[in-house]
């Protein structure tokens, strides 16, 4: 380090230099003495001031100037006059008192301190000024791509730097200055500002730095990466360009995370890196949690109205309760006339564009997952996607625990209806089953219309009922609102409001989860909508709107829950099946809006209710076996008794034509397995085999138990009474104390007799009558 810039750091680690961090008031000027690094407010009538060194004022706005360092080198003639007024009364080569009122110690700001104490001292630049100044302009405006490698860069190493030497006081540490005069001192050319000499970079830093690409990663698990759809103008229903979003809670410096992301292509959808960042960082020695939020500023995109969206959200309290102040606005585009905490560098801007809203200044008093869904909410990727049309059904399996339920549903003005003429394309054996062509039918369904709104209860065996509830939607609406709509109606009590279901629950009994599940036809518009990709918040929308679950950023679906999804495509690839265990959706996309006949139940209805019966049929008759089993277990009079019910609804569940194929057309039986995969009814159905199998068995055995005791306990009792019976008798005449004619062998021979017909005939008579004969 030469010896001029050594007495630029001297002069700075003085005492005749003063540090103030302490931010001004809106409209306050430097005082005599007092230079302004980054801070202050202006008015755009006002003349410029020479002494208010931040490049977001309107004054050095006008001049395109990219940060403070290159306003500080436009104020070349300025600092010299300043120079002299500083010099007066003052020894030769000496400076007077000064004051430096700074914003926190950034590149930038530690930079323009530097070169503007080095022309106030010696009149002049150092060598390769041009060089440091550009490089400064492209990290402050968020190039990051182009201000070199990580481990190596001036901007990388200064901020491992100040995280490694931070300072108790608003004044800069001694290393920090002394590693920034260096670079100062042997940066003369652009490339050496990308990739810093390893012998200039402290080892420790070069150890952090190294270090930080790891802990990136690590944070990366932790982390919500999402799609968002950012504005390009301040129009309400203006276009959009989608990014990708890191929602993230570190320890590690925001600057640090910024770059990272910027860079990383590997784990972004659309391979460009994260263009939007969402930061918490919350550190022991800070009082308040620290929030950046950031859009690279080269790409398209505004979050001019962040800012005010933010404020409005916070309220009119500050963290620690107080009220916030009003007052002067520090900017003239300033939404509001708050205080902070939020800050938008497009409140200086005169174009009115904003790319970034800076950490806080005071706290927040939001939390960090309430911030978060609050930008989820407004940059969600659904509102941009048009649903023409759309009809849901709501569905619940219960059990009925009250009278015969067929007499009770008339009796409530529900009248019984066929829904044969809406499954052409089902076989016809499952059309009489299932679908109540006659009364012979396997299923019963009824139904009752009523404020716009079709309330229908479908009557399985077992006393198996569904009740499901059939809602259209005409009016176009977004996709994000409808899915939160949807959701609002699974998990509220909105649908039991209905006049039909008000007397009905006292005899439902539920059965499985205590939600309604889902499944809607829609019909969506690809010309009106922004990209339908794959992308994460994209394919989360749909899971949401196929389960019934609230289209939030903490319930996305995870990566497990999306795999495990079934996704049909037809032919023409117009309509899409989401099938999923709790609801399905399905999904016609028209690239214009043409006239088509109106949703309403259809197949597709169909074999979501007859999926749900077998589902909870399979169940219920599970669970009914696995009783009587137990009972059989611990009671042996219990084993003697027949199961015929259960027998039989086990045969009649296994041997139906539900479980077969359900129609000719390839992609209703395609739709159909999907939905016993999902709901593992072909596992379902073997358990119950093998659990009839083995009740069977473990029947056989108690049988064979039995006659095993008949056998060897009451067969040597009639050999010994029909051995001393006959020894007793075996001497007397035929014709005495006996009637008839025989001896007392025959006697013996005769309780053989009686005993075989008692044991044989059991075996027999329980071998008819049993629970076996079916």
């Amino acid at each position: 380090m030469d010896a001029k810039l050594r007495q630029v750091v001297e002069v700075l680690l003085g005492e005749q230099v003063v540090w103030l961090a302490e931010k001004p008031a809106p409209g306050v000027e430097p005082g005599p003495r007092e230079l302004f690094f980054s801070v202050g407010s202006r008015g755009q009538s006002l003349p410029p001031h020479p002494r208010m060194l931040a490049w977001k004022l309107t004054q050095w706005m006008r001049r395109s100037v990219r940060s403070t360092t290159g306003a500080v080198l436009l104020s070349a003639e300025e600092l010299d006059a300043f120079s002299q007024e500083l010099r007066k009364g003052q020894p030769e080569g000496s400076l007077g008192p000064l004051t430096l009122r700074v914003h926190e110690p950034t590149l930038d700001v530690l930079g323009a301190t530097l070169l503007a104490m080095y022309r106030l001292l010696h009149g002049s630049w150092p060598e390769g000024v041009d060089a440091f100044g550009e490089y400064v302009g492209e990290w402050e405006q968020g190039h990051t791509e182009t201000v070199g490698d990580y481990e190596r860069a001036l901007g990388t190493v200064f901020y491992a730097a100040l995280d490694l030497w931070p300072s108790e006081t608003d004044r800069p540490t001694r290393e920090l200055l002394e590693l920034m005069a260096t670079v100062l001192d042997r940066g003369r050319r652009s490339v050496e500002l990308t990739k810093l000499p390893e012998a200039l970079i402290p080892p420790t830093i070069s150890r952090r730095l190294k270090a930080d690409e790891r802990l990136y990663r690590a944070e990366l698990s932790r982390a919500q990466r999402v799609q968002l759809d950012i504005p390009l103008d301040d129009e309400q229903n203006g276009a959009v360009r989608r990014v990708d979003a890191l929602f993230l809670s570190s320890f590690q410096d925001v600057t640090v995370l910024r770059l990272l992301a910027r860079t990383d292509t590997e784990n972004t959808h659309y391979g460009q890196g994260f263009d939007f960042m969402a930061v918490h960082i919350s550190r022991p020695e800070q009082s308040k949690p620290w929030h950046a939020f950031s859009l690279t500023p080269e790409r398209a995109g505004t979050l001019s109205n962040l800012a005010g969206h933010l404020d409005e959200l916070e309220g009119d309290r500050l963290p620690d309760g107080n009220p916030r102040v009003r007052g002067a606005r520090r900017f003239e585009r300033q939404p509001n006339d708050y205080s902070d905490p939020w800050y938008s560098d497009g409140y200086a801007s005169p174009v009115g564009r904003s790319t970034m809203v800076a950490g806080p200044y005071s706290g927040t008093r939001q939390s960090r997952r309430e911030l978060w869904e609050a930008l989820w909410s407004r940059f969600n990727v659904g509102r941009n996607v048009h649903v023409l049309k759309a009809h849901t059904v709501f569905a619940r399996p219960f059990l009925w625990r009250g009278p015969a339920p067929d007499a009770e549903l008339v009796s409530r003005g529900f009248r019984r209806c066929d829904l044969s003429n809406q499954g052409v394309a089902f076989h016809p054996a499952v059309v009489h089953s299932f679908l109540g062509a006659t009364v012979e039918a396997d299923v019963l369904h009824y139904e009752k219309p009523t404020e716009g709104h079709t309330v229908r209860v479908s009557v399985y065996p077992n006393r198996l009922v569904v009740v499901w509830i059939e809602r259209s939607r005409p009016t176009a609406t977004s996709l994000y609102e409808l899915a939160h709509e949807q959701a609002a109606l699974v998990e509220s009590k909105e649908l039991w409001e209905l006049e039909p279901l008000r007397g009905l629950p006292p005899w439902l009994a539920p059965l499985g989860p205590e939600r309604w599940l889902v499944y809607g036809g829609y019909r969506i518009s690809r010309g009106r909508s922004s990209m339908l990709d794959d992308s994460r918040s994209m394919q989360g929308l749909f899971y949401a709107l196929a389960t019934g679950t609230e289209p939030t950023l903490e319930k996305l679906p995870s990566e497990a829950a999306s795999e495990s999804r079934r996704v049909l495509r037809d032919a023409a690839g117009e309509t899409e099946h989401w099938l999923t265990s709790t609801g399905g959706a399905r999904l016609e996309f028209l690239i214009e809006e043409e006239e088509r006949g109106p949703l309403a139940c259809d197949r597709d209805f169909l074999l979501f209710l007859l999926t749900i019966g077998q589902r909870y049929s399979a169940f219920e008759t599970s669970r009914r076996m696995a009783e009587v089993e137990q009972r059989y277990r611990t009671s042996r009079w219990q084993s003697l008794r027949p199961a015929r019910s259960v027998r039989s609804d086990v045969m009649l569940f296994t041997n139906s034509l539900w479980h077969t194929r359900v129609s000719e057309d390839p992609d209703i039986n395609a739709r159909y397995l999907a939905w016993h995969s999902l709901h593992g009814l072909q596992e379902t159905v073997e358990a119950m085999k093998d659990q009839a199998s083995e009740l069977d068995q473990y029947k056989r055995d108690q049988f064979d138990r039995m006659v095993g005791i008949l056998v060897f306990v009451f067969l040597p009792v009639s050999l010994a009474c029909g051995f001393f019976s006959g020894a007793q008798f075996q001497d007397m005449s035929p014709s005495v104390g006996i009637p008839g004619t025989t001896t007392g062998w025959l006697i013996f021979l005769g309780y053989t007799a009686a005993f075989t017909v008692l044991v044989f005939g059991t075996v027999f008579l329980a071998r008819v009558m049993s629970w076996r004969r079916r």
